[in-house]
């Protein structure tokens, strides 16, 4: 699994894999909803869904773009064909009404999604393959992360830079800004969470340090409080976006960790890798908002293949098992 991320209405998850589909999951019920989503003729390495929850983006190895309504399964626009490469990142801006992608040709590409096919911009000065891009919260600005090892922010209307950031020492894979737009937050391969004034540039306070390998993905949550973080050494990790705290023990998968996302009130963590499954996490009650928290979730594995895992848990587990067209799905609650 190379990308996941939840729907706003808090009960629905999108993923993404490598073996070119897209399927949506019903967190609730614990169960697939729908046929996949099918047309992708290469990897798929990303999933974004539109803030009106009625589209889904995604992006991959087969260099393209494709934008699909939720509800029908199919595609209404796309592929959308500019970049010359692998295609590693997609995300909606807060209107919906504008996607960036970033590509391994170094280029970030401003999409016009009410008018298929129509570029607002390139933001082009990445020396190497741009891993990640986020729109801010206002939708006129977005940060773009690299394998060039830097962090950069931009004009959307205008593709003007405003400012690079050259501290990380190795890929920045994940870029977010915070719900407020007054920082930033990256993750990258050198196993450090960093982060900065969204205004200047600067770093804020000290790095988040304590996974063992390199930072896959990163999310942060709807209030702004923390972010989540997936790492190739197995673990998904909370810190404190206050103090830069690890919050919690770590959470632990049985193979590498690709995705996290985390859901609109706060209450559930979700987190996907090299094994297929999507584990679901109870968030610890201190974090989560205070408005309509499921509370039948502790944690859980869906089980998309026959492969073995013991997910970590905040709480006392009970385990049943489902069927899917599939194969199992593993519910611990």
């Amino acid at each position: 699994m190379s990308s996941i991320t939840f729907f706003n209405d808090g009960q629905h998850v999108v993923t993404c894999s490598l073996d070119r589909t897209l399927r949506v999951w019903n967190v609730q019920k614990k169960t697939l909803v729908g046929r996949s989503f099918e047309e992708h003729t290469g990897d798929i390495l990303s999933v974004a869904v539109s803030p009106d929850d009625r589209r889904i983006a995604s992006c991959g190895e087969d260099e393209t773009i494709i934008i699909w309504d939720v509800k029908s399964r199919q595609m209404v626009s796309g592929p959308l064909m500019k970049h010359t490469d692998w295609v590693h990142s997609v995300c909606f801006s807060p209107d919906g009404k504008s996607l960036a992608s970033g590509s391994d040709d170094t280029t970030v590409v401003v999409w016009n999604t009410e008018i298929p096919g129509v570029i607002i911009s390139t933001l082009k000065g990445h020396l190497e393959p741009v891993l990640s891009a986020a729109f801010s919260p206002d939708g006129q600005k977005i940060v773009s992360g690299s394998s060039d090892c830097t962090v950069r922010v931009w004009q959307v209307h205008n593709a003007e830079l405003l400012f690079e950031i050259h501290v990380h020492k190795n890929w920045v894979r994940g870029v977010v800004w915070s719900p407020n737009g007054q920082q930033l937050v990256s993750a990258s391969y050198d196993k450090t969470i960093r982060f900065w004034d969204a205004r200047t540039g600067l770093q804020i306070g000290k790095p988040c340090t304590g996974h063992n390998t390199s930072v896959c993905s990163l999310a942060i949550s709807f209030d702004g409080s923390f972010v989540a973080t997936a790492s190739l050494d197995k673990t998904v990790r909370l810190w404190s976006m206050e103090d830069h705290r690890e919050i919690e023990p770590a959470l632990e998968h049985s193979s590498r960790v690709y995705c996290v996302a985390i859901s609109p009130s706060g209450a559930v963590l979700a987190s996907g890798g090299r094994d297929g499954d999507i584990c679901l996490w109870s968030v610890p009650d201190s974090l989560q908002r205070r408005d309509t928290l499921p509370r039948d979730l502790t944690g859980c594995v869906f089980r998309v293949d026959d492969y073995p895992t013991v997910p970590g848990m905040f709480a006392n587990t009970w385990r049943c098992t489902l069927s899917t067209s599939r194969g199992s799905i593993w519910v611990c609650l």
